[in-house]
């Protein structure tokens, strides 16, 4: 009668150590909601927290991921979609684009880090994407990090070169003399809008002003709703009212069109 295979001394040593070699990898191997787990954390290894006490400003400035995938807000003269780089809610850096039409035409980029948010470009001729306006050096705006329910910091800048920008080349430069920053502490506004009463943090960026950082001549107010981004802009000049934006509907959309130079954004 012939011996069973397993009756052979060497063969079962063989077959264990085998055996026991393939258990050992499966054992080293994430299943594949470890792996997911493990891909979760990775992606969320580079997301921002404030200290105790204090708010991440990035949530009054841009639209939460959640809204901003499928929602934009609505208004007059223009909309306003808002699109995050990273896409996460929200990084230690990066940077965000206000696009104010679908087709991409009109547009503010503002960029943050973990101490500042800063103003980096904006558009120059609306029928013309090509064209914009870029700070030389990113301008701090306002504090990253501000105590719960208190106004940011005033910042004092004294740089504010810019270039103009022309079929994606840069043509001329130019500044805006001192700006100072400053942003108020958050307050329930009704934004008039299917928005409703919405947490809201003004940010006053006065320009032009002098070498003192006072008697500026131009003062623009950005209204900030948490979780809903930019709702409402003033521009004054000298004091006086000379143009506004009112964008306090909700609606759902996304931007057709792209900006096509990366120098207006990167």
């Amino acid at each position: 009668m012939n011996r069973p295979l397993l009756g052979n001394p060497m063969l079962l040593l063989f077959s264990l150590a085998f055996y026991s070699l393939i258990l050992s990898g499966c054992g080293g191997s994430d299943s594949p909601a470890q792996a997911n787990n493990s891909t979760h954390s990775q992606a969320n290894a580079g997301i921002f927290s404030c200290s105790s006490g204090q708010e991440d400003i990035m949530q009054y400035f841009a639209m939460d991921k959640q809204s901003r995938e499928t929602q934009f807000m609505n208004g007059q003269p223009n909309a306003i979609y808002t699109e995050v780089f990273p896409d996460q809610d929200f990084a230690t850096s990066g940077y965000w684009l206000w696009i104010k039409s679908a087709s991409a035409h009109g547009f503010d980029v503002k960029s943050f880090d973990k101490n500042y948010v800063y103003m980096r470009s904006t558009e120059l001729n609306w029928t013309d994407n090509t064209t914009f306006k870029r700070f030389v050096h990113d301008l701090p705006i306002a504090a990253r990090c501000v105590d719960l329910n208190q106004p940011g910091p005033e910042l004092q800048e004294p740089d504010t070169n810019f270039q103009y920008f022309s079929s994606c080349q840069p043509y001329k430069s130019s500044h805006l003399g001192t700006a100072v920053n400053d942003l108020d502490a958050p307050v329930l506004m009704d934004t008039g809008g299917n928005a409703g009463e919405v947490t809201t943090r003004v940010f006053h960026y006065h320009y032009n002003c002098d070498s003192n950082f006072q008697n500026c001549v131009n003062e623009e107010q950005f209204f900030l709703g948490k979780g809903i981004g930019e709702w409402q802009w003033k521009h004054y000049q000298n004091g006086a009212l000379v143009k506004s934006e009112l964008a306090n509907s909700i609606a759902t959309g996304a931007p057709t069109g792209k900006l096509p130079c990366t120098q207006s954004y990167q």
